[in-house]
């Protein structure tokens, strides 16, 4: 296959040219799985896809059209490449579409680099510039569930909680402009939550995605001021009969609206939880009494805790469980015994 012909494959895919290459394995009994396997193993760190994959019954090859979003791997830039020990295939590069092939020269008087190296170059340049333009804004595009304010909650809503939670992580994860994370939270918003931002446009123009979420927040969020859940998170214990990992929770769930009204740094969440967790467990709980000597004057994040307690709860479920199966089989062997004397009463 010439690179022609392989930017004609490239383009029934709609694929960018400099993110493509094909392979031209000498063999017609590889799979796509093992395909998959090889190229995954040669560039553990790019995720590659498999466009297509094609055999030339002439020769016994097979080309595989490949793919990779954040560009071609420094180990799929040459002209050949081993998948394994042995196998050594052929890598194409699909050709420009300007003019013959024949007629570009091996290096381009204005770069100094080969045109495979150029073109890959400009690849990773274009992707980097569409990431970071406001031109394209689904780049990284998490859409959140509709939310409307209205109770109960209507099917196929979110509860406030549960929606500001994710509207928080998402609005921090959306590598867009801010006018852009505004339009999209607004496209999740119905009923007398879309009014709220309505109200609050027509009082404050310019105001920002994050205080759209703080204006949410204060109409259909907890009442309670930061003091006031301070406090609660402070005289929060674990009740009788509570396993420790759903105090945790409990407890985690508190300092969460405290971060959001801005009561607290996220920096110190982890040791605020642990000091609480320590102080109002239960001080007979089986896991704090060990917790109290292994983690004492250590800091853990909230979900190497949380891993833990539930790890030494499995535990003692696991024990819990041998111990009432040793007891029935002793209880069942006594009875077996008692039924026997029975019987053997009845025959005399």
């Amino acid at each position: 296959m010439d690179p022609d012909t392989a930017a004609e494959w490239c383009g029934e895919h709609s694929s960018q040219l400099a993110c493509c290459i094909v392979m031209d394995i000498p063999a017609d009994t590889w799979a796509e799985d093992q395909i998959r396997q090889a190229v995954a193993t040669l560039a553990p760190d790019h995720r590659g896809l498999i466009l297509d994959i094609k055999k030339n019954p002439d020769t016994s090859h097979t080309h595989v059209l490949l793919e990779w979003r954040k560009g071609i791997p420094a180990c799929f830039q040459g002209a050949s490449v081993k998948l394994t020990g042995e196998v050594e295939v052929q890598l194409i590069q699909p050709s420009t579409p300007r003019g013959d092939h024949e007629n570009v020269p091996d290096v381009t008087p204005t770069t100094g680099f080969p045109p495979a190296t150029f073109f890959t170059t400009m690849g990773k340049l274009v992707e980097t510039l569409a990431k970071n333009s406001t031109a394209s804004p689904n780049y990284g595009y998490r859409k959140l569930r509709f939310y409307s304010g209205k109770v109960p909650v209507p099917t196929g809503e979110e509860d406030f909680e549960t929606w500001i939670d994710q509207a928080v992580q998402a609005v921090e994860e959306w590598e867009v402009a801010d006018t852009v994370k505004r339009q999209r939270l607004i496209e999740s918003l119905r009923g007398p939550a879309s009014e709220v931002i309505r109200n609050l446009k027509r009082d404050k123009p310019g105001c920002t995605a994050a205080e759209y979420l703080e204006a949410l927040q204060e109409n259909f969020g907890g009442v309670e001021d930061c003091a006031e859940l301070i406090h609660k998170f402070s005289h929060t214990y674990q009740k009788e009969g509570e396993e420790l990992s759903t105090y945790v929770w409990r407890l985690d769930k508190i300092i969460h609206q405290v971060i959001l009204k801005r009561g607290m740094e996220p920096s110190r969440a982890s040791k605020a939880l642990l000091d609480q967790v320590f102080k109002g467990a239960l001080p007979l709980d089986p896991i704090m009494l060990k917790f109290q000597t292994r983690y004492q004057n250590t800091r853990l994040t909230y979900s190497k805790l949380i891993k833990a307690i539930r790890e030494e709860e499995a535990l003692i479920q696991a024990k819990v469980a041998n111990a009432s199966h040793t007891v029935f089989t002793a209880e069942v062997g006594t009875l077996s015994v008692a039924d026997a004397a029975n019987i053997q009463t009845e025959v005399l």
